[in-house]
């Protein structure tokens, strides 16, 4: 062994004992202690709502929290009833129905009634990235709303509105879900969407108040950038600002500038990571609605579109069947005919330049900053499902399915790669990297690994993420017309292969599977969309 490479695994080997020690000591543990933390908060039209928070430890036990939104009394004959405040109450256990009626003395009965528990167990699966612990918390979260008042005064609740879900939450990571309260909720509490946020973590670790940073692009030079109420720093010439050791959690920011005062706007700073604000998503101004003008036809003779919230260049890809599987990838008797309907799909992967802006505009972390670096013409990496998911959303798109991507990168002659039946080249494609020396490659340089609709990337860079559930026997029940994977399911649909995959990997055909929480350097995605009729 050379000195380079003793010197290179002398600095590996202590950071990876040091974070093997607590995985270790979690995995002796019958039942580890979880540390979860639930946040309820409401968007408002007159702005968020302070969030109300629990937080608990569990020793195998599920954790019972509750909230309230607005408190109510009685209107007069023929009126129903009035709000009172739009107050966020919550706490821990089991809800006490004595908290909605009304007493000589007490508070006034509820108008929106949420109890939620939450189940973790530490739980790191065959996939997870490295000795990083990782919870698997399943959420049951229960809404009831006020709907009148019983002669005798006592308050009246509806039907309930019930969401669980099953997600993997890694250190400094969080899930949120969403509750949509409908057109009569949302007028008396004026909200558009109540969020419970989940955070989860072995408890007991040491350590001081864990950080994030903030940071500000494309806004003017010299604008103030104002954190919980306090004056943080000023953008520089470019526009551009770092307001580092942001303590984890939800902060206000807003963005002063010379000639008036922008909205602010709530956002989450997560450990280790850094949250994008721009002027736009700071001003609560909405963005053009999702659409798609025309940009002309490719080389290959199909039709393509330029998506209008971030500028990518989605191909048409025309209904019809193909064979999807390949014996020779797969090594089982899978390859069958399939039906796909007409479908738009980026003709690029989604790159850091375009999940930037994303960020920026929803208030959301960005990804943990590869080896390599974060380089605006590569594909984004390190993104879970549900983050490719929401971005795709954002956009006025969706993922694809797991046959669309199939086809999208094949075609219907039965290739096995992308670009034909000849075996992978760097001309053609990213692949056979290593670790630790290289990684991604910038986007849409290789022009001699075009499908045959002209998509690029599609055989190595990084996974993709698909919209499909995985099952390894799929193909024996699924349907041949526009398939979308099984119902349920622990992992989703990943294609493509990457950077550091093995030749055989980059076939068209070629199948594999990612937990929705899991997060690597080498998992990115691309969107699909349904043409207008």
């Amino acid at each position: 062994m050379n000195r380079a490479i003793a010197a290179l695994w002398m600095a590996i080997i202590p950071p990876l004992f040091a974070v093997a020690a607590p995985l270790q000591a979690a995995r002796d543990q019958v039942s580890p202690r979880i540390e979860v933390r639930i946040d309820v908060s409401a968007n408002r039209e007159s702005g968020p709502v302070e969030p109300c928070s629990l937080v608990e430890v569990s020793n195998g036990n599920p954790i019972a929290f509750w909230s309230t939104f607005g408190e109510v009394e009685p209107g007069r004959p023929g009126e129903g009833f009035r709000v009172v405040t739009a107050a966020n109450r919550c706490g821990g256990g089991s809800f006490a129905d004595a908290a909605v009626l009304p007493a000589s003395g007490g508070r006034p009965p509820s108008f929106l009634i949420l109890e939620a528990s939450a189940n973790p167990t530490w739980d790191p699966g065959p996939m997870d990235p490295g000795p990083v612990p990782a919870m698997q918390v399943v959420l049951s979260v229960t809404a009831r709303c006020l709907t009148g008042f019983s002669p005798d005064g006592r308050p009246r609740y509806g039907d309930s509105v019930k969401e669980h879900r099953s997600v993997r939450v890694g250190e400094g990571e969080e899930f949120v879900l969403p509750i949509f309260p409908v057109a009569r909720e949302q007028e008396v509490l004026g909200a558009r969407e109540i969020l419970v946020r989940v955070r989860a973590g072995l408890a007991g670790r040491p350590g001081a108040t864990e950080y994030g940073a903030i940071a500000v692009i494309a806004a003017a030079p010299g604008t103030e950038v104002v954190v919980d109420g306090g004056v943080a720093g000023h953008t520089k010439t470019d526009g551009s600002g770092l307001v580092p050791s942001v303590p984890v959690g939800q902060h206000e920011v807003r963005l002063r500038g010379l000639t008036r005062q922008n909205a602010g706007r709530l956002v989450t700073v997560v450990k280790g990571r850094t949250v994008l604000v721009s002027p736009e998503a700071a001003d609560g101004v909405a963005a053009a609605q999702p659409a798609f003008t025309p940009a002309g036809t490719n080389s290959q003779g199909f039709p393509e579109f330029r998506r209008v919230r971030d500028g990518a260049v989605m191909v048409r890809i025309p209904e019809g069947q193909f064979v999807m599987g390949n014996l020779e990838t797969e090594g089982k008797p899978q390859p069958h005919q399939v039906y796909v309907s007409a479908f738009l799909v980026d003709k690029l992967p989604v790159t850091w330049g375009q999940f930037k802006r994303f960020a920026a505009a929803t208030g959301r972390p960005l990804p943990p900053e590869p080896y390599w670096g974060i380089h605006d013409d590569h594909p984004v990496s390190f993104v879970r499902w549900d983050e490719g998911r929401a971005y795709c959303e954002w956009a006025g798109a969706r993922l694809p399915t797991e046959a669309e991507r199939e086809k999208a990168a094949r075609g219907t002659d039965g290739r096995k790669f992308p670009w034909g039946d000849e075996e992978p080249s760097p001309e053609r494609g990213v692949f056979r990297r290593n670790w630790g020396y290289e990684g991604t490659d910038a986007v849409g340089i290789r022009p001699a690994g075009a499908s045959p609709y002209g998509l690029l990337d599609t055989g190595g860079n990084v996974w993709e993420w698909c919209q499909d559930w995985y099952d390894p026997d799929y193909y024996k029940s699924s349907p041949l017309e526009d398939p979308l994977g099984p119902r349920t399911g622990r992992a989703r649909v990943v294609r493509g292969g990457s950077w550091d995959s093995r030749p055989a990997v980059l076939s068209a055909s070629c199948r594999n599977w990612g937990y929705v929480g899991y997060r690597e350097g080498d998992f990115g995605f691309r969107c699909a969309a349904d043409p207008k009729r």
